[in-house]
């Protein structure tokens, strides 16, 4: 925390500059970097934020769950045509 912190007031509050400098600053640059982007949003908002970051975040995210969702209906299918399956078996016999 104390380096997120330093790197705020480096960057005197600028979401961009605290973020990118926390990265680039190494060690455990992933941690300090969310904490310092935490507290540049907390005190400006959303507006503090890079357009094209959020869009960036927003594209990957819906990316991720339409292919989340397709394997999720994949494997639903699978298993509907096994429980079919099985229900068609037990008619039989």
């Amino acid at each position: 925390m104390p380096i997120a912190l330093g790197m705020l007031i480096a960057a005197e509050g600028g979401y961009r500059e605290a973020v990118l400098g926390s990265i680039n600053y190494g060690r455990d640059s992933d941690s300090i970097a969310v904490m310092a982007g935490s507290i540049a949003g907390a005190l400006g908002g959303l507006a503090a934020v890079p357009g094209e970051w959020i869009d960036g975040v927003n594209e990957g995210s819906r990316s991720v769950a339409r292919d989340v969702w397709a394997a999720d209906a994949a494997r639903a299918a699978d298993v509907a045509a096994l429980r079919t399956g099985f229900a068609v078996s037990l008619e039989v016999a």
